[in-house]
């Protein structure tokens, strides 16, 4: 099997998954047709795999895409991704899609290499132009500054205008925030939301007892309507704290662990953050889990994390709890985004078809199509279609 793409001549890359096929690390198969393709991650070209190549191939294919996580599926496709990063494409759908919290997971793992990148080409830049060590102090101030300038600019254009909260004088005002102050938000249950819609900021600092006493890492038991059992809350440096509304939560969620997990992206946070999102079920269970976590003073799995604050302080909690957050959050956005992308590899795929049609049909005799259709079909009678005995 080649292993670059006839098209642009880019590599295919690899697989550890399928044991027969160890090409490509995007692969659509068809299981009734008995069809395998590799698609180019570039120019998205499907290239055909060799007949002699598919059988047992589309076998371990159809074993794995069992145990992947599903991003979104159609009647006629599903795609899935695999642990190893391999993207799954069944053709004939899925009966049920899990989360596509994982295409933004990737997302988050190109951050981390364009941020370190930058980090790393930056410092040789400075490196390679500073023969003295105050050039090399002056330069990399300039660049600091530089990266500071622009993550203001940046978080300008990020603002929420929120509503007061509390009995205090003022509630019902609201307030436009943005920018760094959206780093104090705090994930709440909706038993401290409404505490504090009637007895204001101070019910902040003070921890829910815990349910059942145990480990920091039991998950907590879901509520029955999870999209109503957590809620936001923004405490700025001064003032009233500000209630988001349900419509914003999600846009808020977003806005600020942008900025709070944009250096904790590192791989094996991401994909314990996966793990959590899958086994919650559901985005907004998910969120109801982590605010009940917070909640009951368990924000941090491995250690005992900031002692001090609020322990309901999103940027207190545990990067992965933060991780599974965002990526819960950006999930809606995300599924519209695979919805998208399955139209079109629906469409790429109608085109592949008739392709691999032909191409099959070149190396079988003239009979054996009809033949085979009178086995599907055994109500269309069954005479001998064989060619005549020499």
């Amino acid at each position: 099997m080649y292993r670059h793409c006839p098209s642009c001549t880019r590599s295919l890359g690899s697989n550890e998954i399928l044991e027969h096929f160890p090409v490509g690390r995007r692969l659509a198969f068809d299981g009734r047709q008995g069809r395998l393709w590799v698609l180019c991650l570039r120019c998205r070209a499907w290239n055909l795999a060799p007949i002699e190549e598919r059988w047992e191939a589309v076998e371990e294919a159809e074993r794995a895409f069992e145990a992947a996580a599903l991003g979104a599926a159609t009647e006629r496709v599903a795609l899935g991704r695999l642990r190893d990063g391999t993207e799954l494409i069944r053709i004939g759908g899925a009966p049920e899609v899990e989360v596509a919290g994982w295409r933004y997971a990737q997302r988050l793992s190109r951050r981390r290499r364009r941020k370190r990148l930058l980090g790393w080409g930056s410092a040789l830049a400075v490196g390679a132009a500073s023969p003295t060590v105050g050039t090399i102090l002056v330069l990399g101030a300039a660049l600091g500054s530089m990266e500071l300038a622009w993550t203001q600019v940046r978080n300008r254009r990020r603002t929420l205008t929120l509503e007061v909260c509390g009995p205090e004088e003022g509630r019902g005002a609201s307030r436009t925030v943005g920018g760094r102050t959206l780093r104090a938000l705090h994930l709440v249950t909706r038993d401290r939301l409404e505490a504090l819609q009637q007895g204001g900021a101070g019910e902040l600092g003070s921890p829910l007892p815990r349910l059942g006493g145990g480990p920091s890492d039991a998950v907590p038991p879901l509520p029955q309507d999870p999209e109503g059992e957590w809620g936001l809350i923004l405490q700025p440096a001064r003032g009233a704290p500000l209630m988001v509304p349900p419509e914003l939560r999600n846009r808020a969620l977003r806005y600020s662990l942008l900025d709070l997990n944009s250096n904790d992206t590192k791989p094996a946070h991401v994909e314990r953050a996966l793990d959590r999102l899958t086994a919650a079920g559901d985005p907004y269970r998910l969120v109801a889990q982590a605010a009940r976590t917070l909640a009951e003073g368990r924000g941090w799995d491995s250690h005992l994390g900031w002692p001090w604050g609020p322990p309901t302080l999103l940027k207190g909690a545990d990067p992965v709890l933060r991780l599974a957050v965002e990526i819960a959050a950006n999930e809606e956005v995300e599924r519209l985004a695979l919805e998208g992308e399955l139209f079109r590899l629906e469409l790429e795929w109608q085109e592949a078809e008739e392709l691999a049609a032909i191409s099959d049909s070149l190396l079988l005799p003239e009979w054996l199509p009809t033949r085979l259709e009178r086995l599907r079909d055994p109500a269309a009678g069954s005479p001998s279609d064989l060619p005549p005995r020499r």
